[in-house]
């Protein structure tokens, strides 16, 4: 049986569940001369988004820009996926700046931790805490794969305590009771950001939902909107009258007889609207279940490649286009044994010189992984 890879968890809930929900999205656009870059959602399975996000990043440094403004709402997810996200962004040689949205937690708050300063609006939240980790196997496994939960355990502690002022003890005497939840205002105050936005973040229902689903102890309200509905009853006749561009002595049934031929134009405008959207999205489905078929990309990446797709079709079938095909095993133990000194690494030389591809390691080659772990733990 095909082992799972290592997954460090946002909160004591699945990231997989947390991703199905809240989607990872991540980009780089490029503005006057900074690069604008998004973090959403739960920071899964990046390695099948890195591809367009570092072709963003590249661009973006081929055009000669060099400071970043990078917002982050996210409940956290893959140590291994952050470490190379902030490889990327560190790529950029000026001023990162951060701005935190609705939730910076877990693994997301490594990511801020790198930026030369970082934002919070007042009403948002900061949560960090120890790797997590599910794990099975026989006592050998499990305590391979405890020493890297280790590591990694002190890895995230330095990192704290390095940006916070802190000492490690006080970071492992806080944590150690579960996940430390911090407002804006205590997340400034203990060192983890440098400033506070006087400006309320406009917190949506997914953002309740998502910060519901951490576990966090104080879940934001919604304020009530006034609905538009409302709006347009209280529209005077003048007002319709102009909106339409009527006559001034239109009558009571040209009103009437206007506002419904508008309301049947707007039916009719949505309906072609989502028959075109249909077609691009069966088009884009069908193009992305080629390369699935081909086993270029894994099936349960499928939704986000459609999305690409839909947005970009021919951007998107460039990239696909880019990815190898699967080779036989023997092929890839071949290849393997042709990487020099990477085919004699260690667990330490992964976790100090490429983490990302010691989580790759266990999905493509599960033996060496259980190998070196055990080499590693005696």
């Amino acid at each position: 049986m095909k082992k799972k890879p290592l997954n460090i968890l946002a909160s004591v809930h699945n990231i997989i569940a947390l991703s199905e929900q809240y989607p990872f999205e991540i980009s780089a656009k490029g503005g006057k001369d900074v690069a604008e870059i998004r973090i959403t959602g739960a920071i899964h399975q990046y390695q099948n988004s890195a591809t367009e996000f570092k072709r963003q990043v590249d661009e973006l440094l081929k055009q000669g820009i060099k400071n970043v403004n990078l917002y982050i709402n996210s409940p956290g997810g893959s140590v291994f996926e952050a470490n190379e996200i902030v490889n990327e962004i560190k790529k950029f040689t000026g001023k990162i700046k951060g701005y935190g949205g609705a939730l910076v937690a877990s693994a997301g708050t490594y990511i801020a931790l790198n930026c030369d300063e970082f934002e919070m609006s007042n009403n948002g939240q900061y949560m960090y805490h120890k790797p997590l980790t599910y794990t099975q196997g026989n006592e050998d496994k499990i305590s391979s794969e405890l020493k890297l939960l280790q590591n990694l355990t002190n890895q995230y502690r330095t990192a704290y305590a390095t940006k916070t002022g802190m000492s490690e003890d006080e970071i492992e005497s806080r944590w150690s009771k579960g996940d430390v939840w911090l407002s804006a205002k205590e997340a400034l105050e203990q060192g983890f950001i440098s400033s506070v936005s006087n400006d309320k973040q406009a917190i949506t229902e997914s953002d309740v939902a998502m910060i519901t689903a951490c576990g966090a102890p104080v879940i934001p309200v919604i304020p009530e909107r006034t609905e538009s509905k409302n709006q347009d009853n209280n529209m005077t006749r003048e007002q319709i009258i102009a909106a339409f561009k009527l006559p001034a002595d239109a009558t009571d049934e040209q009103i009437q007889t206007t506002i419904a031929k508008s309301q049947e134009d707007a039916a009719k405008y949505q309906a072609n609207k989502t028959s075109a959207e249909t077609k691009e999205k069966d088009i884009a489905n069908t193009m992305v279940q080629a390369f699935i078929d081909s086993k270029q990309i894994a099936a349960d990446t499928k939704e986000q490649w459609v999305k690409m797709a839909v947005n970009d079709y021919d951007g998107t079938k460039a990239i696909l286009a880019t990815l190898p095909k699967p080779s036989k095993l023997s092929e890839q133990v071949d290849a393997g044994a042709s990487e020099g000194t990477r085919a004699n690494w260690t667990v330490a030389d992964y976790l100090d010189k490429d983490p990302e591809a010691l989580s790759a390691l266990a999905i493509s080659d599960p033996e060496k992984f259980e190998k070196i772990n055990e080499e590693y733990y005696k």
